[in-house]
């Protein structure tokens, strides 16, 4: 006998990386692949379980992560072990820290400083060290190495852009979605360890004083750009 998967199975199940399938009994199985970087082993691994579990095939998504679509409710805790068993993470959804969007700022010609090294930090910095922590919703971060913005920092809760080499800006209060909103760059440029310090003060910043439910953007508006600037940016 199959069991009933109710509304707040698949709401629990999304917040650990499971996102239920329009078709209502299958679910996709979210990877975050830090900075896009597949290794063989792991795109084998990845394959391997597309085959077995779903119909043999896997997908990109915007974030550089990877989703296998297809996978039954049953198979569910299966999947997470067999992936977990070779090093990969299965999640970058619910209330916290999302995996981290950026670019080849590393290899590009415009890059400006190293984006691969700076999203596989803040993985393991934020994703990682946060990922217990519930915030009042999700948080995303965006790392663009010039100002291409090929990641829209402008358009993510935070988003840090290349400016001058080894310097960089950074934007708070966008949202990409249903809703749009462009954030706001502080004032001054940053070095990529002070960008680390902001972030994290953005992040508890948002854990003391966001609303249950409320983006970051939102509270952003709320109380007000130059407060929260004022907040994040003292003593660097």
């Amino acid at each position: 006998m199959s069991t009933e998967i109710t509304v707040e199975i698949k709401n629990s199940l999304r917040g650990q990386g499971f996102l239920s399938l329009k078709d209502g009994c299958h679910f996709s199985v979210r990877i975050v692949i830090p900075a896009g970087q597949m290794t063989k082993e792991f795109s084998t691994k990845i394959t391997e379980i597309s085959e077995k579990y779903g119909r043999g095939y896997f997908t990109l998504t915007q974030r550089l992560d990877v989703e296998i679509p297809f996978v039954k409710y049953e198979d569910l805790d299966l999947v997470r072990e067999e992936l977990t068993k070779s090093g990969l993470i299965v999640g970058g959804t619910g209330k916290r820290v999302r995996s981290i969007h950026t670019c080849k700022g590393t290899v590009c010609r415009f890059g400006l400083y190293d984006t691969e090294k700076m999203t596989k930090d803040f993985t393991e910095r934020f994703y990682k060290k946060y990922y217990d922590i519930v915030l009042p919703n999700k948080f995303r971060i965006a790392i663009a190495g010039c100002k291409n913005s090929c990641p829209k920092p402008q358009m993510s809760d935070l988003g840090i852009i290349g400016r001058k080499l080894g310097l960089v800006g950074i934007f708070i209060g966008g949202m990409n979605g249903s809703t749009q909103i462009t954030g706001k760059e502080i004032a001054g440029l940053y070095t990529l360890e002070e960008a680390g310090d902001v972030v994290e003060r953005a992040i508890n910043f948002y854990k003391e004083h966001g609303e249950m439910g409320e983006r970051f953007p939102k509270m952003v508006e709320r109380l007000g750009f130059e407060l929260v600037e004022k907040e994040l940016i003292k003593q660097i």
